[in-house]
């Protein structure tokens, strides 16, 4: 293998381009600081690997990680993680996973450690100016066609480390102060990926490989800002976009689709980044995701990875989203026997699946899937246990052992609520509110699992199963009529929400049954009970969001986008707000494109 000895170039701190003026400045000279500090901590000397050796290390433990071998991907990395570019990079990466799996404070400083000495690393082999110099770069444009090979790719994995970072700051801060620390990383990460694609236009390169190599990760960073940012509600598009952010969905899914289909390491992380697009972030924001590009990467990485978690995983996502319940569900359980060693995986398939056993209304199999999370993974304990209650109050057969459980997990569910980015969960605050009302209820709750289903956008899915969607819309008509022939007494004051909420739930299921003049009519009645609802206002913005689906699908454009602006504007202040704002943007980018408001079909 082929060895040199480096010598670390002297440092200079690069300049700080601080986003947010002078408003910012104390945060950003603090950020100065530690950037300072990174780059002068120093590394004793020592053999390094040189890049091309670093991509064929990054290569095999590529293959490694994906082929389940997550030990030896990380071995891979270590003999050069405190001297090497790409092996100190790949080594936080491997610690990045599982932090983000798990929100793990413990895992998060270990994989902080790790990107601090990738930082350092990068910034003794990036681009080095003297201060004669920096100020010149003001002036006029640095001279790209001058960065070595070397210099570029520091560049580039400065890039990496620092969104790796600010994501792990932002999920460890328990204030703003931690919040607007990460969103300055960002910048700076976002203001280093431009200079490599200026890097990229316009360097001689000394080998092909580097420059493919470099080509590909600039693909994906570039990229993935545009389509993430794409996504954004339009208030936090204008503040991005003010302090120099921008984003094009468009160019940013054509560049991942090139980038996944020409050479590079980063391809695989390109196909990555596009399953999550388009079959799980297109689906909490109710955007039509693609599924023919998603099989076509399925079905070459599922050959080339047979038995990989992560591409098992995303397979059972796709049968999830086309209505194929048992072999989602039997792909999920691959996914989970494939390997051992990082648990975090498991969790991700146990809630797959929990929703699967509730879009099957097999209640029972659920409540012991959301009680495998509740012992087993330290996300969300408050959500896990509001599920599996929700879960087991659906049942007609509940047993009075059952029944307990219920009231012990609507108990204790306020007390495992937690603070991430130094705030609260939405969805945390949502369920904590549901346990309150129970208890205020006398143990009772109105379909709470068809509630849950609802807000997690399952009604899509579940209207591909004709004969699950129509026994969940038979359950909801027969709780309406129950509770009209019954006396309300123990509604506690609640009895207009609670029959708002039906009324939503209904229509929700005939509008994703493609119904929508008799969606209408039960949206219509939620609406004339907005004066008296106690509790439960995020129903008036979510119904309005819901009609004016309705009313595109008729036909009836200008009146879906003004009810979507309506939606958007005369609300506030409700439970799952930030939620409905990612749909209200994902909707009106459907009404004025014209497109249709389901994925696209498969291939056979």
């Amino acid at each position: 293998m082929a060895l040199r000895q480096e010598t670390a170039p002297a440092l200079t701190p690069p300049l700080l381009h601080d986003p947010f003026g002078v408003a910012a400045a104390t945060l950003a000279d603090e950020h100065f600081e530690d950037e300072f500090e990174d780059a002068t901590d120093e590394l004793p000397p020592a053999q390094t690997a040189d890049l091309h050796t670093s991509f064929e290390d990054c290569e095999v433990a590529i293959r490694k990680f994906f082929n389940n071998d997550l030990i030896g991907a990380t071995n891979m990395m270590k003999p050069w993680e405190r001297t090497s570019l790409y092996h100190s990079l790949g080594t936080a990466m491997f610690e990045f996973i599982p932090a983000m799996l798990t929100f793990d404070h413990a895992q998060i400083n270990r994989t902080l450690a790790a990107l601090k000495v990738a930082i350092n690393i990068c910034n003794q082999h990036r681009k080095n100016y003297t201060f004669v110099e920096s100020i010149g770069t003001i002036i006029k444009k640095p001279n790209y066609a001058t960065y070595t090979d070397l210099e570029a790719h520091a560049e580039l994995c400065y890039a990496e480390a620092l969104l790796l970072q600010a994501a792990m700051t932002i999920m460890d801060g328990e204030d703003l102060t931690g919040l607007i620390k990460g969103t300055i990383k960002v910048k700076n990460c976002y203001t280093s990926y431009k200079e490599c694609a200026k890097i990229l236009e316009k360097k001689e390169w000394e080998t092909e490989l580097s420059r493919v190599q470099f080509r590909s990760g600039v693909r994906l960073g570039i990229a993935t800002f545009n389509v993430m940012i794409s996504m954004l509600p339009p208030k936090i598009i204008s503040v991005l976009e003010f302090v120099g952010f921008s984003g094009n969905k468009t160019i940013g899914l054509a560049e991942l689709e090139a980038g996944s289909n020409e050479p590079g390491m980063r391809s695989v992380l390109c196909d990555l980044t596009l399953l999550g697009y388009h079959l799980v972030m297109c689906h909490f924001i109710g955007a039509p995701g693609d599924l023919p590009v998603c099989e076509r990467i399925l079905d070459r990485q599922l050959k080339v990875y047979p038995q990989s978690v992560w591409f098992l995983m995303f397979k059972g996502r796709i049968e999830l989203l086309r209505g194929q319940f048992d072999a989602a569900i039997e792909t999920y359980n691959r996914s989970i026997n494939s390997q051992k060693e990082w648990r975090q995986f498991h969790h991700v398939c146990y809630w797959e699946i929990m929703w699967v056993n509730s879009l099957k209304m097999d209640w029972r199999e659920a409540a012991l899937y959301a009680n495998k999370l509740i012992e087993e993974s330290s996300w969300s304990r408050t959500i896990y246990s509001y599920s599996k209650a929700a879960m087991l109050l659906q049942l007609n057969d509940i047993t009075s052992a059952e029944k307990q459980q219920c009231n012990d997990l609507m108990r204790n569910a306020s007390y495992y609520k937690q603070r991430i980015a130094g705030k609260s969960l939405p969805m945390e605050k949502f369920v904590i509110k549901r346990c309150a009302r129970y208890q205020a209820q006398g143990g009772r709750l109105l379909l709470p699992a068809i509630e849950l289903l609802c807000l997690w956008n399952m009604f899509p899915i579940l209207a591909k199963n004709e004969r699950n969607a129509q026994n969940v819309l038979k359950l909801i008509e027969a709780t309406s009529q129950q509770i009209e022939r019954e006396p309300c007494d123990w509604m506690a004051g609640y009895e207009i929400d609670n029959r708002a909420l039906l009324w939503f739930l209904q229509g929700c299921c005939l509008a994703a049954m493609n119904l929508p003049r008799l969606a209408l009519d039960s949206f219509s009645s939620v609406l004339q009970l907005k004066n008296h609802i106690k509790e439960d206002t995020f129903l008036l913005p979510y119904t309005v969001s819901e009609m004016a689906m309705c009313h595109y699908q008729l036909g009836d454009k200008d009146r879906a986008l003004q009810m979507l602006q309506d939606a958007r504007k005369k609300y506030s202040g409700y439970s799952l707000e930030s939620r409905l704002h990612f749909r209200l943007h994902s909707k009106l980018e459907i009404v004025k494109n014209g497109t249709s408001t389901t994925a696209s079909p498969t291939t056979s």
